[in-house]
């Protein structure tokens, strides 16, 4: 068992059972399959749990703006079939509906930046209950809940982007926003950049 296998165990997420190989080799062919802005991008998949007896694939990406990407962005996804996506950097503004950029098998919240670049985005899979738990006003940081098939499985998912020219403000409040400045019991997955 992997050292990410044991705390996965210890944050009650159901391991799946997969050879490091495999894993490896999604990472390795990810940079084969595609070509083009989002190639270098990739940064995270992760098996994270059992959902419906199939293991839940997690995929975070930098997108660099998905708006001109969309059609990569999207091959990634058909390639790896993720569950939950978190992208930093969309680029996207209110006024962009998610019609435009997502399809209809995801539930997708956003936290668009005001200017030009940043913001972030989590899709879900819509066989996969979630809700929106927070959107920060200050930072792009956005929070969802994603419930497993047993009741008392719930995690919180956050999708956070801060800028390399920002403080440490951002990771100040990402720790208080998840509890993690004290004894918490939350189960979270963080994904940024």
């Amino acid at each position: 068992m992997t050292k990410a296998d044991q705390e996965n165990s210890t944050l009650g997420l159901g391991v799946v059972a997969a050879k490091e190989n495999a894993e490896k080799e999604m990472t390795d062919n990810a940079g084969m399959k595609r070509k083009g802005g989002t190639r270098d991008k990739i940064q995270t998949m992760i098996s994270a749990h059992k959902n419906e007896g199939k293991a839940l694939v997690l995929l975070q990406v930098n997108c660099k703006s998905i708006y001109n990407k969309a059609l990569e962005f999207w091959n990634l996804v058909d390639t790896y079939n993720p569950g939950i996506i978190i992208s930093m950097e969309s680029w996207l503004r209110e006024e962009t509906g998610n019609e435009k950029i997502f399809r209809a098998d995801f539930t997708t919240f956003r936290r668009d930046r005001h200017a030009r670049g940043r913001g972030v985005f989590i899709c879900v899979k819509n066989n996969i209950a979630c809700s929106k738990l927070w959107v920060d006003d200050d930072f792009e940081i956005i929070a969802v809940e994603v419930k497993g098939s047993d009741p008392k499985c719930a995690w919180e998912i956050i999708g956070i982007y801060r800028a390399p020219n920002e403080d440490i403000r951002v990771n100040e409040r990402l720790a208080a926003r998840t509890g993690f400045l004290g004894n918490s019991t939350k189960r979270s997955t963080i994904g940024g950049d």
